[in-house]
């Protein structure tokens, strides 16, 4: 949801929620008169502020972190335990839970994630979370436009795109705190309002406070801009510490809607992984809702100690945020098993299984271009499937060759439109992820990315419809070329065929030597080429037919040509992404260090 229609519709439902049912006792109390023109645009615009400096930062960091974050999401299927400490890492990198159980069940359709590993991520997810609590607990609004300023500079003036999203992160921080002011210093004319403190008073009820809080997380889809809300209204005293804490129960429980609505047509391991996610939440809050006091008193004791009398109460509902995902995390994670298999049982399997090598797009997922390091390797997944598939067309090329027959044309013939939609997928996908804030970096590896698929498709069109054409005028003019020819092209199409196998292999597997091995054998198929031709060459006849036999076999070894040279442009391009990893590679022998020892 864009920033400012989630401030306009966060805005509108707070407004409702806060005065209209204040109206009528409004009117009664004469006496206590607000300026409520003033408090409405203190309170709209510090509410847009503050949403929009929360999106300034999570896109800032999402790109800051992309490499660190292909590295988390590799290593997210190691172990439970490191499943969900990645969870807590991503979401407090993108900072939103939301995104990350998007991302998660995207995984889980695109089956690049087992459904099991699944509920771990999404657990600590609920911990990254807090990370926002916390960081708007600080309240140091009162020197956010300096923040802002150093911000905006950096932004303006840094000619590195790093920096620049660095000064952006900075400008989205101050963007954020002077939002929180704003709606603060609105809301102060409230604190001596008694229909206002009658309101308030009501939130003491726990079930009511979480109906109001996850009914708004739910419409707004961001847990983070309730608890941003919650900690002003805390600071201004309109909020106690116990009933803080039950709207932030409220919210934990209202952010699962985001997950529920991506599943809408995805495989059931999605929907558990959603359904996961609603019972994990709702079993915590269910844990704690009779200890809401107690768990009030550790969170004082934590936050000032025995000094009660110096109280931080947006401290202690940030606190409390963290204490209560950090302990049902710790109570549950050793569980993840047993909830997997009651997810398991409550959604059974489907009947049919996804037939294998579909042309249907298989990872890409446009939502989830909200984190582009998450959307980068769908893409990648994506173009490897589409590899596949182009594989299957080569191989079934090869076999026509070899023993031509109608039906084997047909076959491929019609293979052919499936290549050019999966292909028009990943460039629509990769259209979306280019708009988004990435790294140079980040930007060469979509580029080169895409290439791949450009490649792809190329030799899928060069077998499905030039050999398949060349073929069929074979069937037309009565007359196939001799055994001994057709095994010669057989022999240089295979190793054409090998060279596009191992060159997927080098992008998938990012092995360089595996790219190098295409490009070397390119003396050797030169050499085969040589051969080949000259031995369709010592098969001219006199007649008109023979020469146009002729025609269309040096046409065919042509066809064969090119599809080595496709792979070797595949090769290059995985060379190429290799290249911009390397910077990066001692960072990623130190991350799978940690994670094996975990």
């Amino acid at each position: 949801m864009a920033p400012f229609l989630k401030a306009a519709i966060t805005s509108a439902i707070l407004l409702v929620l806060m005065i209209v049912p204040a109206l009528p006792a409004m009117a009664a109390e004469e006496t206590h008169d607000l300026p409520t023109g003033a408090m409405v645009i203190g309170l709209v615009g510090g509410l847009a502020l503050f949403l929009y400096g929360m999106d300034h930062l999570a896109s800032a960091l999402k790109a800051l972190a992309a490499a660190r974050l292909r590295r988390i999401l590799s290593g997210l299927t190691r172990n439970r335990v490191w499943a969900a400490i990645s969870g807590a890492i991503m979401t407090g990198l993108v900072q939103s839970s939301s995104v990350t159980t998007v991302l998660v069940v995207g995984f889980v359709s695109a089956g690049l994630m087992p459904f099991a590993q699944s509920v771990a991520v999404i657990m600590g997810a609920n911990v990254g979370t807090t990370l926002t609590a916390q960081i708007i607990a600080f309240r140091i609004d009162a020197v956010a436009p300096l923040i802002i300023a150093a911000g905006l500079a950096m932004t303006m003036l840094a000619e590195r795109k790093r920096f620049a999203l660095i000064g952006k992160a900075i400008l989205g921080t101050g963007l954020l705190f002077f939002g929180m002011g704003m709606m603060g210093d609105a809301m102060e004319p409230l604190r001596s309002f008694p229909p206002f403190i009658a309101l308030m008073t009501e939130m003491r009820n726990p079930f009511l406070a979480m109906l109001v809080a996850a009914a708004f997380t739910a419409l707004v889809q961001s847990s983070s801009a309730t608890t941003g809300i919650v900690i002003v209204l805390a600071s201004q005293g309109l909020v106690s510490l116990e009933g803080g804490i039950a709207l932030i129960f409220g919210a934990n429980i209202g952010t699962c809607v985001t997950a529920l609505l991506v599943t809408i047509g995805k495989n059931r391991d999605a929907f558990r992984t959603a359904l996961g996610h609603v019972l994990f939440n709702v079993v915590g809050v269910l844990i704690w809702l009779p200890f809401i006091d107690r768990l009030a008193d550790l969170v004082k004791f934590v936050t000032v100690g025995r000094d009660l009398e110096n109280t931080d109460i947006a401290r202690e509902i940030a606190n409390a945020h963290s204490i209560f995902n950090i302990a049902n995390v710790i109570v549950m994670i050793g569980f993840v098993p047993m909830i997997a298999r009651l997810l398991e049982k409550l959604v059974p399997p489907e009947v049919e299984a996804e037939p294998p090598l579909s042309p249907e797009p298989k990872y890409v997922i446009h939502g989830l271009t909200e984190a582009p390091a998450a959307a980068m390797t769908l893409l990648r997944n994506e173009v490897m499937h589409m590899g596949d598939i182009v594989i299957d067309v080569v191989r079934r090329g090869r076999e026509n060759l070899r023993i031509p027959t109608h039906a084997r044309l047909e076959k491929i013939a019609q293979l052919d439109d499936g290549v050019d939609s999966l292909q028009d997928a990943i460039a629509m996908f990769a259209g979306k992820l280019r708009r988004t804030e990435l790294l140079q970096a980040d930007v060469n590896r979509l580029q080169n990315e895409l290439a791949v698929s450009n490649h792809l498709e190329a030799i899928g069109d060069l077998i499905s419809e030039e050999m398949v054409e060349l073929v069929r005028e074979w069937f037309d003019l009565g007359q196939m070329p001799s055994e001994e020819s057709r095994l010669k092209m057989a022999e240089l199409y295979q190793i054409a065929e090998e060279s596009l196998k191992q060159a997927m292999t080098a992008f998938s597997s990012e092995d360089a030597e595996a790219a190098n091995g295409v490009l070397a054998r390119k003396a050797e198929f030169a050499a085969k080429l040589d051969t080949t031709l000259r031995k369709v060459s010592d098969e001219i006849g006199p007649r008109d037919v023979d020469i146009r036999r002729y025609r269309i076999e040096v046409a065919m070894v042509e066809r064969v040509n090119r599809l080595y040279e496709r792979s070797c442009r595949i090769a290059h391009a995985s060379l190429a992404i290799m290249d911009q990893e390397k910077p990066a590679a001692s960072d990623q022998n130190a991350a799978s260090t940690i994670s094996d020892a975990m």
